[in-house]
């Protein structure tokens, strides 16, 4: 019964200085009353926290001897050590990580919100085939979630079906409503065996993780910084220093212009829209405009570009939309949370974000209500904020997506975007007191 309020969402923009508020955060509290695991999605972020955190020792979880890393994070955990990981080795909790937590009194600071759903792969009759030999019953939780429940006595059976068993075992594993996906699920409970949860980021309202949260009924309160000289403070979110936007317009420079006219329908430069082969010439005629756009608009080079766009199998969609000479200016759609890239400004994105749609029907059928644009959004602002927009220097970008480029203009525009959920807690102060 995931139930408590403990969840602090530090919801601020990309750049207001979360990890630093975190590191002055655990560089402050006592030896005595805190213990500390950090999640960043990125292994230079936790190098980064070992060696800004001077008042404790952070230890990485390391494969060594044969044992692997999540062996090694339950004897880090098993010590009382204060641990940096990655959302990957996170991911594999299980129960044996989820009581270390419990009986060792731990904080939780999470940067960046996780994979905390992802659907597992499901063929037409696996379902169908491991309920007729009895290896696994439904059973539904008392919020009406339906769970796929692995047979105690069937717990020695070896099939092809062992990768649904591992996650039936740990909890993990949930029933789309239509029967034709199944969805790992992080077990909700570990969110409230920590002493305290802060989760870092921006636009929580359009992540998967609220969603999950909502699915769960763990309730969150949002926070934001006010910050005086170098000290960082955590207030509740009415009090926060509201985002200036006019200063952040004049150091965007959004594309308008011919080369805009490939992404007017709403769909346009989605990921089912780059991979139809019928679209081939309009996917060249799209490499074309952004070689277009970096070359002949910005005067751009490898060192000054940035562009995204879908990989697609084996890199497909990627190769095909490459402009010649920009080959190494590419980064993923989703990295977020790393500072490698802050020296580029001219910048490309060649997507449309649209959820997984077997994802999206997994929270509506339960009638979580999910906010598509500001997902996408949400999406849009991670990847832009790698560039120089971080250190407050211009940038020029090409949005060929018209959704894209509105939902871009509207945030730079108004404030629609940070209106939270009417349930939301956005007045307490956060639940550690010694903050």
């Amino acid at each position: 019964r995931c139930n408590l309020t403990i969840v602090n969402v530090i919801d601020a923009p990309c750049g207001y200085g979360k990890t630093s508020w975190a590191i002055q955060y655990m560089n402050e509290m006592s030896l005595e009353s805190h213990r500390f695991i950090y999640v960043t999605p990125f292994l230079d972020e936790v190098t980064r926290v070992q060696q800004s955190v001077h008042s404790r020792k952070f230890y990485e979880p390391e494969s060594i001897k044969g044992e692997t890393k999540l062996n090694d994070l339950h004897r880090l955990l098993g010590q009382g050590k204060d641990i940096a990981t990655t959302h990957a080795l996170f991911k594999m909790a299980n129960a044996e990580t989820r009581e270390l937590v419990r009986s060792n009194n731990y904080t939780l600071i999470l940067d960046e919100v996780m994979n905390v759903i992802e659907q597992v792969p499901l063929k037409k009759d696996d379902l169908e085939s491991m309920i007729d030999l009895g290896l696994i019953e439904y059973e539904v939780n008392n919020r009406g979630l339906t769970y796929i429940k692995w047979k105690q006595d069937r717990l020695d059976h070896e099939s092809q079906f062992d990768i649904f068993k591992k996650y039936a075992i740990g909890n993990n594993l949930m029933l789309c409503a239509d029967k034709t996906a199944l969805m790992w699920n992080l077990p909700c409970d570990i969110f409230k065996l920590f002493k305290d949860v802060f989760i870092m980021t921006y636009l929580f309202k359009g992540q998967f993780q609220r969603y999950y949260y909502d699915l769960h009924g763990i309730k969150y309160r949002y926070l934001s910084f006010a910050k005086d000289d170098q000290e960082y403070r955590l207030v509740p979110y009415n009090d926060r220093e509201v985002h200036d936007k006019e200063q952040l317009r004049s150091w965007i420079t959004i594309y308008e212009g011919k080369l805009n006219d490939i992404g007017d329908n709403r769909n346009t430069l989605s990921k089912s829209w780059l991979e139809n082969s019928r679209n081939k010439d309009l996917v060249t005629t799209l490499k074309r405009n952004t070689f277009s756009f970096l070359t002949n608009h910005c005067k751009a080079n490898n060192s000054t570009a940035l562009w995204t766009t879908v990989k697609g199998n084996k890199e497909s969609i990627q190769k095909k939309l490459t402009p010649k000479g920009y080959k190494n200016a590419f980064i993923p759609m989703t990295e977020r949370a790393t500072n490698l890239h802050k020296d580029k400004y001219h910048l490309a994105y060649l997507v449309n974000r649209f959820m997984n749609p077997i994802e999206k029907g997994f929270f509506q059928q339960y009638d979580v209500k999910v906010d598509e644009d500001t997902w996408a959004l949400s999406e849009l602002i991670q990847w832009v904020w790698r560039s120089s927009i971080r250190d407050c220097k211009p940038i020029v970008i090409y949005i060929p997506s018209k959704r894209m480029r509105d939902l871009f203009n509207q945030y730079l525009t108004s404030d629609k975007f940070e209106t939270l959920p009417e349930e939301a807690v956005t007045d307490q102060p956060p639940s550690d007191w010694n903050l």
